[in-house]
């Protein structure tokens, strides 16, 4: 470990926080960047001691590259490095769920298919343009983040899978579920014959995707990771007819085009499957999600007349001053009346409406803030780790929010300064003494 110690890594300038995935190779955390007092995500991989470690910055500089590319649907990587034994990489922080999440859990209609589809392809027109394929493109890799009712959709691949085999890692030992594993159900037939990698790897995996969203299963699965290989290699694609009725046949035409067994048979690269999504697209007559960036979305989504009050509240320059006791606060304003604060006085706070008859009340009683009763007893949670929060639904009964983003019960999810947050449907602003608003003249347009 780093001399600074186990939680600190970068120079001492992110703190690690919770984990969000582990296995024997990799872990993934959330973070606090000490320096802006963001929230991050970080991926860290555990080297033997021996390692060279000239060699390891070789294996790392296409991340160089990788860092270089910015859009509203490809994860984007803010900082990395070697320290010690421990590899390092900073990204955006966790939002939404994955795409596996909503193929589980969601009916999926056919506009909403293709405009998930068409994302999808618009991350790898990007990530193409700047010479980056063979990406992983499994539907855990894939995140999805759902604001009122339109869709987010960012690929979350920074590169591991290369990454590990230059290493010398073998992928094939691993669980299902690690980074580096390679799903034959996934795959392209030139990652598990060792032929020729390139866009057209990407336009297949997202084939593969986009038959799984209209069938509700995979095109091609066998009994064991070999036989399912080769019906990559060899099977006719199945008709998606005999799943979904009415399927229109131009979508099964450029399924079976992105699932050509030959690569120069497929789209060449994620602008050309664009081009035909967005076509038939049209040809449906039916308009797609909105693709705003996904880093403008709490001042793009339109939020009702209250919200709308109480966004000066964050926007004005000011600090609150800190008090003894307490960690964070929840702002509710209401109308022109002056804005009612709710202290956040423990590390692990229940947030919820007061029980009369029981004589019960949580840690923060919403109960002034919710007239129409919408809060459940024992809503959500909040939990304060050295500087970082998180919310945390409760399974309750009308949900939570946090910048118009639904979460998922049972997941800790992370709050900073200035965040719009919902319970029920009391909508509120939380914030941390000591830390300034962000001065503006004016609010998001209605």
């Amino acid at each position: 470990m780093s001399q600074q110690g186990p939680r600190l890594i970068g120079g001492g300038t992110y703190r690690l926080g919770p984990v969000i995935t582990a296995g024997p190779l990799l872990t993934s955390y959330t973070a606090y960047n000490r320096n802006t007092n963001d929230v991050v995500g970080i991926t860290v991989l555990e080297l033997p001691v021996t390692i060279d470690t000239q060699r390891v910055q070789a294996l790392l500089q296409p991340l160089e590259r990788r860092r270089q590319v910015r859009s509203a649907h490809v994860l984007e990587i803010h900082d990395w490095g070697l320290e010690g034994n421990r590899i390092y990489i900073v990204t955006d922080p966790p939002r939404g769920v994955t795409l596996k999440y909503v193929m589980d859990h969601d009916t999926i209609p056919l506009e909403r298919t293709l405009d998930l589809a068409q994302q999808m392809a618009r991350g790898l027109q990007t990530l193409h343009s700047q010479g980056i394929a063979g990406l992983d493109l499994r539907p855990q890799l894939v995140t999805v983040q759902i604001v009122e009712d339109s869709d987010y959709v960012q690929l979350d691949d920074i590169g591991l899978r290369p990454l590990l085999k230059g290493l010398g890692y073998t992928v094939h030992s691993q669980h299902t579920g690690d980074i580096g594993y390679l799903d034959a159900r996934y795959a392209p037939p030139e990652y598990m014959q060792n032929g020729p990698i390139g866009p057209w790897s990407d336009v297949y995996q997202v084939g593969l995707l986009l038959f799984e969203l209209v069938a509700a299963r995979l095109p091609f699965v066998g009994r064991d990771q070999e036989e399912t290989g080769l019906l990559q290699m060899s099977a006719t694609v199945p008709r998606l007819d005999q799943y979904t009725h009415g399927t229109p046949t131009a979508l099964q035409e450029i399924i079976d085009r992105a699932l050509e067994k030959a690569p120069t048979q497929r789209f060449p690269s994620g602008g050309a499957l664009l081009a035909a999504l967005d076509a038939l697209h049209m040809a449906t007559n039916r308009p797609a999600s909105s693709t705003t960036d996904m880093k403008s979305l709490a001042g793009d989504v339109t939020l009702d007349d209250k919200t709308a009050r109480m966004l000066p509240l964050h926007r004005s320059g000011k600090m609150i001053e800190k008090e003894e006791g307490v960690y964070a606060y929840l702002f509710f304003e209401q109308g022109d009346e002056t804005a009612q604060r709710f202290p956040i006085m423990e590390k692990n706070a229940v947030v919820g409406r007061a029980d009369p008859k029981h004589d019960w009340t949580p840690d923060v009683d919403l109960t002034p803030a919710d007239p129409k009763m919408t809060v459940s007893r024992k809503h959500a949670r909040i939990y304060c780790e050295d500087t970082l929060f998180y919310l945390e639904d409760l399974k309750s009964h009308n949900g939570s929010w946090v910048d118009e983003v639904r979460l998922t019960p049972m997941q800790r999810y992370p709050l900073q300064h200035g965040d719009s947050v919902r319970i029920g449907s009391a909508r509120l602003l939380f914030k941390v003494p000591g830390i300034p608003d962000l001065p503006s003249s004016t609010l998001p347009a209605k």
